[in-house]
């Protein structure tokens, strides 16, 4: 699944605050959308549209206003294999919305997501809906337990990962131990608490750029995953709740956004 609605941090669980809002452009379920004004003063066909990838370190051109549940109009809403969503298919002519029950411009139903309230859950694939991070197995051993060494040369890397991301054991005797990274390189992590035993040749680790509390998040620009191989130079300001990175292809978070990442319309 993409994003999709988690509860709040206020009763815990409850019903979503879902609005029906006019799109700018054909989006997907499970997508999640920013502001159609975004792009400036002229230039907005309705209220949202797919949210961007970051453009900038503490995002803050562009507003997250929710996530896309459900289609209300539209004259197509068939399944979209490359979105993984039902299709919402953007019109503004006459005749198109004429074919559309009930008739009128496409809307979708659009979980409002209310800053450091609404908890939000996401895969975390490597860069593109579906594709598993890459699992690292080391090749150095560590007898202080402080570095993963290993030859898999596809992580991100970059100072903005630098403790805002996290290394966990898949096999060996560290299994099941996460690890906040304070340096990360292509192909090492290095951490300040150690893992409680020496990381051995053949261990197995996963990378996401991700960790709990305080943190960073960028998505593709599909807008219905996180980026969890990501160099974190451009990104949202999130908060993250939960982090699984136990199976290969089911790594997921839960979060929410800060104030600044968020737009808060349609209520």
């Amino acid at each position: 699944m993409a994003f999709r609605y988690a509860g709040n941090t206020v009763g815990g669980g409850g019903a979503p605050l879902v609005r029906n809002l006019l799109i700018g452009e054909t989006l997907y379920t499970g997508q999640l959308l920013g502001t159609d004004n975004a792009n400036g003063a002229g230039s907005s066909y309705g209220h949202v549209r797919i949210a961007d990838a970051a453009s900038e370190a503490n995002e803050n051109d562009q507003s997250i206003v929710g996530i896309a549940l459900g289609v209300v109009n539209t004259e197509d809403s068939g399944w979209n294999s490359t979105n993984h969503g039902d299709t919402a298919t953007f019109d503004v002519s006459q005749s198109t919305q004429i074919l559309n029950y009930p008739k009128g411009a496409t809307e979708v139903e659009v979980c409002i997501i209310i800053p450091w309230i609404t908890k939000v859950a996401a895969p975390i694939y490597n860069a593109a809906y579906g594709t598993a991070l890459t699992e690292l197995e080391v090749t150095t051993a560590s007898t202080t337990g402080l570095v993963v060494t290993h030859a898999n040369d596809t992580v991100a890397d970059g100072a903005g990962m630098d403790e805002f991301s996290t290394v966990y054991c898949r096999s060996g005797a560290n299994r099941g131990h996460y690890r906040v990274v304070t340096t990360s390189a292509t192909t090492s992590q290095t951490v300040l608490t150690a893992f409680p035993y020496d990381t051995a040749v053949g261990d197995v680790f996963v990378l996401a750029t991700c960790v709990l509390g305080l943190g960073n998040m960028d998505i593709p620009a599909t807008a219905n995953c996180i980026d969890g191989n990501n160099d974190l130079d451009k990104f949202y300001n999130v908060y993250y709740h939960e982090l699984d990175l136990t199976d290969s292809g089911r790594e997921e978070a839960t979060l929410t956004f800060q104030t600044k990442a968020c737009e808060y319309i349609g209520c």
